[in-house]
């Protein structure tokens, strides 16, 4: 494969790639963009996400380890009746030189050469489904909304973690990292690829195994969609040992960043017995104290998630940072950990306190 980071440098690969996303997933809405929304990045308040963010890095995953199983798989040869098909169609072409060599019959039979080609169909169905994680591919995802319930459900620890936002219109017009990151595009069946698979003499199009992997890495399934995903997008295709996650610097603060409704709760234990528990939770507080203290220092607005009653929506409500850093400082002092029974009261000050009434 030519190189992934030169290839998405490329007008005319870019725009190949773009015009089969949106012709394959029949949205006509869909393109890459030299702009982009806000984004945001969904986490849980843990020691790996403020690390990220104070070194101004984010940690790309390897696509393998994802939840959706159809995650940037490349779909061919999908059951008995395409392999069987496919075999059908080697054994014609084979039949064709034979009689153009004037080989005898019994050189080839046509029930062996079906079946060994079918049973190479089928392994060759299992090696594409996961050729995304084989060739080391690293996605970090983004969402163009910083409210949906179901993300805050999913990805941010069940609204006990944080909403990063970003503005990456901030990197230079000759930032790499500006064509590495892409919209997805959703459908209710996974975008054909099957043309450029078979394209092996490149007579459709220069590079056909390379825009059928980005096709794969940016077509989800529709019921996906709720995610308004974006993805910063990364193939290495190299014979070095895959790593799990791979961290990439972006060079970009955040331009705010979002607590979950319930971000205190891991600061609060069940049980006073229990050392590591609490220990934990000592540690939690600790971490919001280090993310507070940076964004005071370099000026990150600060939000909490509360929900809209009446509405199963979230509202964002301010608060300064040094404000909420001293609301920490009040309830936990020296970092003490405090009992789960104690939670509620706390977090309804917290509310009050949000609301500009005294505590």
């Amino acid at each position: 494969m030519t190189s992934f980071l030169d290839l998405v440098q490329m007008p005319k690969f870019r725009e190949y790639t773009m015009t089969r996303l949106s012709g394959g997933s029949k949205n006509l809405y869909y393109g890459f963009s030299s702009t982009f929304p806000i984004l945001f990045r969904y986490r849980s308040l843990s020691t790996y996400a403020i690390d990220d963010i104070i070194n101004e890095q984010v940690t790309a995953t390897s696509i393998g380890e994802f939840n959706d199983l159809f995650d940037g798989a490349i779909h061919r040869y999908g059951n008995d009746t395409e392999q069987e098909a496919a075999a059908e169609k080697k054994w014609t072409e084979l039949e064709k030189l034979r009689i153009e060599a004037r080989l005898p019959v019994e050189i080839l039979t046509q029930d062996y050469y079906v079946s060994l080609y079918k049973n190479h169909f089928k392994k060759d169905s299992r090696l594409k489904f996961r050729l995304l994680d084989y060739l080391g591919t690293y996605v970090c995802c983004f969402s163009s909304k910083a409210d949906s319930t179901l993300m805050w459900s999913h990805y941010a620890n069940s609204n006990k973690g944080i909403c990063i936002a970003y503005d990456f219109n901030k990197w230079e017009q000759g930032n790499l990292q500006r064509n590495l990151l892409f919209p997805v595009t959703y459908s209710d069946t996974p975008i054909d690829v099957s043309d450029l698979l078979e394209d092996e003499q490149q007579r459709l199009w220069e590079y056909p195994l390379e825009t059928a992997v980005l096709c794969a890495a940016l077509n989800k399934a529709s019921v996906w969609s709720y995610e308004n995903e974006w993805r910063l997008l990364l193939v290495l295709a190299s014979s070095l040992e895959n790593t799990q996650r791979l961290p990439m610097k972006v060079f970009v603060k955040p331009s705010a960043i979002y607590f979950g409704n319930h971000f205190l709760k891991p600061c609060f234990y069940y049980d006073f017995k229990n050392s590591i528990e609490r220990e934990n939770c000592e540690k939690n507080i600790k971490n919001i104290d280090r993310l507070l203290d940076y964004m005071i220092q370099n000026q990150v607005p600060a939000y909490v998630m509360t929900p809209n009653v009446g509405s199963y929506t979230l509202k964002s409500m301010s608060i300064e940072s040094q404000k909420l850093q001293g609301f920490i400082y009040k309830y936990f002092c020296d970092f003490m950990a405090q009992s789960m029974q104690y939670y509620t009261t706390i977090h309804d000050y917290l509310m009050n306190y949000i609301d500009g009434d005294y505590i």
